[in-house]
């Protein structure tokens, strides 16, 4: 789930109207979701172009949106989700935000690897990675927070369903598109049933080159008192430093890290 650059061929999605005499609000919203499903991010230029709105519209809303944290704009100038903006779509149990509650096994998880440790929840039929701890190799191979990535080829993503409620599980299920990216990445419902039971027995998963070929990641839940999952935490690296031996090797120790964040969330949890 490496960082790609946008693709410039979208067409242009209108601006709904809320019919509520809002104009300029829907069209930042519209700017918003925008945004939220470009993973390599948008300059002016690509909002605008997608959006059908004039540049110099774009303009102001993003530096407003920049100034409050909802968006933020990278050396290339390409603007794309902010941690504010995060903050409002991550789960809260007892006052204590998901990302506060996990750091510190973020940190553990990603000591005990040396690789990047992430955290991320389903948003939609997608994962939504809302916070990283980049690793101590020499090449850094980790996911900026904000990137969307599918969930039948990603290691959180699997784990996520497999541990969640059947009835939640299987309305997510039926609104994914089951892209192939590669010649072995799961393309069927059935054999994607198949797959989480698997890993529900198992408690974790991994993507061995499902999306992005040469990348792995291995990923386990985090469980709320009832021992539904409501986030993942999960490694990231090259295939050559996370073959699929080392993958196995490792298991116990990201799902230890997200019985340590889910402990942290709810000292009552169900651990896997």
């Amino acid at each position: 789930m490496p960082r790609q650059p946008a693709s410039r061929r979208k067409t242009a999605t209108p601006v709904q109207d809320s019919g509520f005499s809002t104009p300029s609000l829907d069209r930042a919203l519209a700017v918003l979701r925008c945004l939220g499903g470009a993973s390599g991010g948008l300059t002016l230029s690509e909002i605008a172009e997608r959006l059908g709105l004039s540049v110099n519209f774009v303009y102001r809303v993003t530096q407003s949106l920049v100034a409050h944290g909802y968006v933020v704009r990278d050396a290339e100038k390409r603007f794309s989700i902010g941690a504010q903006m995060l903050s409002l779509c991550q789960p809260v149990v007892d006052d204590v935000p998901l990302a506060e509650a996990a750091l510190p096994a973020m940190r553990w998880l990603s000591e005990q690897t040396g690789e990047a440790a992430h955290l991320g929840i389903i948003s939609d039929h997608e994962g939504i990675v809302l916070e990283r701890v980049i690793g101590k190799a020499l090449i850094k191979f980790y996911v900026e927070r904000g990137t969307r990535f599918p969930l039948h080829t990603s290691g959180p993503g699997k784990v996520m369903l497999a541990f969640m409620p059947e009835a939640e599980r299987d309305e997510i299920i039926a609104g994914m598109k089951f892209e192939r990216f590669q010649p072995w990445t799961i393309s069927n419902r059935k054999d994607f049933l198949k797959c989480l039971d698997e890993v529900r027995q198992q408690g974790w998963a991994v993507d061995a080159g499902e999306h992005l070929e040469g990348h792995h990641c291995l990923g386990g839940p985090i469980l709320d008192a009832d021992g539904n999952a409501i986030a993942s935490l999960w490694i990231s690296g090259p295939s050559q430093r996370l073959s699929e031996e080392r993958l196995a090797k490792l298991a116990p120790v990201v799902k230890k890290a997200g019985a340590m964040a889910s402990t942290a969330l709810n000292p009552s949890h169900v651990k896997v």
